[in-house]
């Protein structure tokens, strides 16, 4: 199977404010190429039985330290990782499902 990966992900993480100020703010770790896959019939109707809208998935080149706890953003919009999968373990592609954050 052929992959385009033509299409820029950053991956955010939270990380506290610093200073006084409580709180976080989402900063960029890595960047990525990715192939962006839509989801096919029988998936996408179960997200949307769950509930998930805006499911996508982001398919990348292998890259260690990705992990559940960041977010993915894509021309402004970020979506939250919902799943990571090392494709047939053989540390060549990771598929991410991601779940558009509202």
């Amino acid at each position: 199977m052929a992959f385009n990966f033509k299409h820029r992900i950053s991956f955010m993480e939270e990380i506290p404010n610093p200073g006084p100020d409580p709180g976080t703010s989402l900063q960029e770790v890595k960047k990525a190429w990715a192939d962006i896959k839509t989801m096919k019939g029988s998936e996408f109707n179960t997200a949307t039985m769950a509930g998930n809208l805006g499911v996508s998935r982001f398919i990348i080149k292998y890259t260690p330290g990705i992990t559940s706890r960041m977010h993915i953003r894509f021309k402004g919009k970020d979506y939250s990782i919902r799943s990571i999968m090392n494709d047939d373990e053989q540390n060549r592609t990771i598929t991410i499902i991601g779940e558009a954050i509202l």
